[in-house]
Order: structure tokens, then C-alpha cells, then sequence
């Protein structure tokens, strides 16, 4: 059964994960500036709008927490001070009660754009930019700039964006999230190994293998979110998911950087 301490750890471990993503961001940013390379540009986007993604997600949990407490005092709380007595609940019929419920109230008192933040479609609007973002950063980072490859992959993205505003089914929603994220990493996985195995220098094959198991960990991260709302919600895969991206950070600035430290230890 949900309980507010959940929500409430899940809202505090969201929040913890955007501040810990807009330092990487802003990591990226700094390093762009010495640089002056476009892909590392990309990297600090990316990562701009996968914390934008987990803000989103901890104030929707947040809506999510005011109106479970209100429909629980409904059902349990109210009808015991009443009768004296427990009542027994049925969990499905509360859950679906309190969906309807919600998703009305909401939508007639608080409007369209805060449903789609309730529904957590607003978190997937940043991620879905995101992998635009991981799908330009691929592009630059190994020279395959070609405008017939961009504007069939916008129009991929457009299609997902339009949908994830006009629906509202969130396992729709993720399922189409996570393909967008299986064809955008499943590139930058392919060029990765591609220049891997074309380089002859140690810190490069390093540094493309790093940059791959990046683009695992993303595909893994949609993927845990998927399971979750297949299984019906408020699962693990909800905490692993937000780590899973938070570790990415790591490989891909180590991996496309290559500070010294990394480059005397394989040269």
C-alpha cells in the first residue's frame, strides 16, 4: 500500500538527484568554456534538462502527496471517528477512486499543464529534450553532422513530445520515452565502439568505452521507470532509476574529457 513516508523519501531523493545533476551540468558548462568544444555544450544541456526531468517528478510526487492524504482521510480516518469502528479497505477501489478523483480535481481546478506534471508527463517533456541533446552531443562528438540524419530524428522527437502533452497514460508515455532513449543511446553505443576500434591509443579506447557504458546506464535508467509502471508503481526501480543517471555523469565526463590524471594513467 502507498504511505506518505514513501512519497515523501522518494520527493527528498528527487530533489537531492537535480542538485547533484545541475553540478555536473554546471561542471560541463565550466569545461566548455576552457575549450570551447560544441559537444561539451551538449553534455551541459543534457544534463540541464535531466534536472529539470527530476524537479518536475519531485513536485509532482508532491501534488501526488496532498490528495492521497485527503482521499485516505475519506476512506479510513473520517469513517473511523465516525463509527468508532475500522473500516475495512478495499486497495484497488481507493486507488482507483482516488485516480478519477484526482485527475478531475486537478483538471478543472488547477488546470491541463499541472495534470500533466501530476501525471508525471511534464518530467518526460525535459527527458525526451535530453536525448536531443545526447543525440546532437553524438553527432559532434564523432563528426557525423548531416542534416539528413537531424531532421527525420526531430521529427521522431516532435511526435513523442506531442504525445507525451496529449496523453496522459504514463506506461504509454514511458514505453515511448524509453524507445526514443534506445535509438538515441543505441547510436552513441554503435560510434563509441565504431572509433574504439579504429583508435590505437589506450586513453581513447578507454575513454570511448566509458562514454558507451554511459549510454547503457541511460537505457537502463528508462527502462527501471518502465518496469515500475508496468508493476503498478512505488517500486525500487523508482530509486535505482534516478541513481543510475546520476552515475552516468561520472563515465561521460572522464570518458569525453579525459582529464590529465586519466590520460597519465593509460598513456
Amino acid at each position: 500500500m502507498i504511505n506518505l513516508t514513501i512519497l515523501y523519501e522518494l520527493v527528498i531523493y528527487e530533489i537531492l538527484m537535480a542538485i547533484l545533476l545541475l553540478s555536473f551540468s554546471i561542471l560541463f558548462t565550466q569545461r566548455y568554456r576552457e575549450k570551447q568544444r560544441k559537444a561539451i555544450e551538449y553534455l551541459a544541456l543534457t544534463y540541464f534538462m535531466f534536472t529539470l526531468g527530476a524537479l518536475m517528478a519531485a513536485y509532482g510526487h508532491l501534488i501526488y502527496t496532498k490528495y492521497w492524504g485527503l482521499i485516505l482521510m475519506d476512506y479510513t480516518i473520517i469513517p473511523y471517528l465516525l463509527t468508532g469502528y475500522p473500516i475495512p479497505i478495499d486497495i484497488q477501489r481507493v486507488l482507483t477512486v482516488f485516480d478519477q478523483t484526482t485527475t478531475s480535481i486537478i483538471l478543472h481546478f488547477e488546470g491541463y499543464p499541472t495534470l500533466l506534471v501530476y501525471q508525471w508527463s511534464a518530467a518526460l517533456i525535459p527527458a525526451a529534450i535530453g536525448h536531443l541533446f545526447i543525440y546532437l552531443f553524438t553527432l559532434e562528438a564523432f563528426k557525423e553532422v548531416k542534416i539528413k540524419w537531424v531532421v527525420p530524428y526531430l521529427i521522431f522527437m516532435g511526435i513523442v513530445i506531442a504525445f507525451l502533452i496529449g496523453n496522459i497514460y504514463i506506461t504509454i508515455n514511458w514505453f515511448l520515452i524509453f524507445m526514443l532513449g534506445l535509438v538515441t543511446q543505441g547510436l552513441l553505443i554503435y560510434y563509441s565502439i565504431k572509433a574504439m576500434r579504429i583508435t590505437d591509443s589506450k586513453v581513447y579506447k578507454r575513454g570511448f568505452l566509458l562514454v558507451s557504458f554511459t549510454a547503457v546506464l541511460f537505457i537502463l535508467f528508462f527502462l527501471s521507470y518502465l518496469l515500475d509502471s508496468i508493476l503498478g508503481g512505488w517500486t525500487v526501480f523508482l530509486f535505482i532509476g534516478w541513481t543510475l543517471v546520476m552515475i552516468s555523469a561520472t563515465p561521460t565526463y572522464i570518458g569525453y574529457i579525459l582529464p590529465d590524471w586519466f590520460r597519465k594513467r593509460y598513456e
